[in-house]
């Protein structure tokens, strides 16, 4: 029922947009108005302006309103496209960009809107877009660009977008050795050993285990519920080794796979360099020399 409504809104508006620009184009075509094409130039604008603006494209309606607010155009005309041009202004959202660089305000980009540069350089000012989804790229020598995705709506102004640029895309990072620089992850000693008590842990509990079972099973054949009290806690003392051997062979094991993945890299040293033997110029003749690290 509600769209219903409004979308015989919708046509009674345009109909009423039709009716009000056939009258005016009705009145510049009067004897004393015949003639005047930049007349008739701010009715068409009048009119044009109206449908950009029920169809939300703000730019475009701005341009047509500017049109036909000039001074040559009829006052009724003037009058309306002056008062609604006021409307679509406030109605225009705008974007406050701020760019920062290595931890500082940068001015020095460039911003791009779906293909279309809209700001050559940042000044401080805000810039207006249309409302809307946009794609925006930003753009600064040194770094690589930064695309961001905005849903902006009317009336939105000086919405902050910040941008943050990173170091340039493949420039070695000072701070962490590289594989260039001879960096390396060994595995260190500790991880052997816990391994190793990890699996002897759980071949315990394999070995006991299966004694203790076949204990059991040797006292329900010959003497259950008659068996002694010495051969009833020999198969429970196996069980419970067992057990202990389980827990420690995990936990050694767990161990053993957070210290080999969280191992720190280190920068591999410079080998020393070879000895050698050298011929070299001396008093009276040349001399032999060594260089080298003993």
């Amino acid at each position: 029922m509600n769209a219903s409504r409004t979308h015989h809104g919708r046509r009674l508006a345009g109909r009423t947009l039709v009716a009000t620009t056939a009258t005016l184009l009705l009145v510049l075509q009067a004897p004393e108005a015949r003639g005047t094409d930049e007349k008739t130039q701010c009715v068409e604008s009048y009119g044009n302006s109206q449908e950009l603006r029920r169809d939300h494209h703000l730019g475009r309606a701005r341009e047509e309103l500017r049109s036909c607010s000039r001074a040559a155009c009829p006052a009724l005309v003037r009058t309306d496209c002056i008062a609604w041009l006021d409307a679509v202004q406030a109605a225009f959202p705008s974007l406050a960009i701020r760019a920062v660089k290595d931890g500082g305000d940068i001015a020095n980009v460039k911003v791009i809107d779906d293909n279309e540069v809209i700001a050559a350089r940042l000044d401080g000012s805000s810039i207006e877009v249309e409302p809307g989804e946009h794609t925006l790229r930003f753009e600064t020598e040194g770094a690589p660009p930064v695309v961001i995705k905005l849903v902006v709506r009317e009336r939105e102004k000086d919405r902050v977008v910040p941008v943050t640029f990173s170091s340039s895309a493949g420039a070695p990072d000072a701070a962490a050795p590289s594989e260039l620089q001879g960096s390396s992850r060994p595995v260190p000693p500790g991880v052997f050993v816990l391994g190793g008590v990890g699996v002897a842990g759980f071949a315990t509990f394999g070995v006991l285990g299966l004694i203790g079972k076949n204990a059991e099973s040797s006292l329900d054949n010959t003497c259950k519920p008659n068996c002694s009290q010495p051969a009833i806690d020999k198969v429970r003392t196996e069980y419970i080794v067992a057990d202990v051997g389980l827990g420690v062979g995990a936990a050694a094991l767990v161990s053993a796979g957070v210290w080999y993945f969280l191992r720190p890299r280190r920068t591999d040293e410079a080998p020393p360099s070879q000895g050698g033997v050298a011929l070299v110029p001396a008093r009276g003749g040349a001399a032999l020399e060594w260089n080298g690290v003993f």
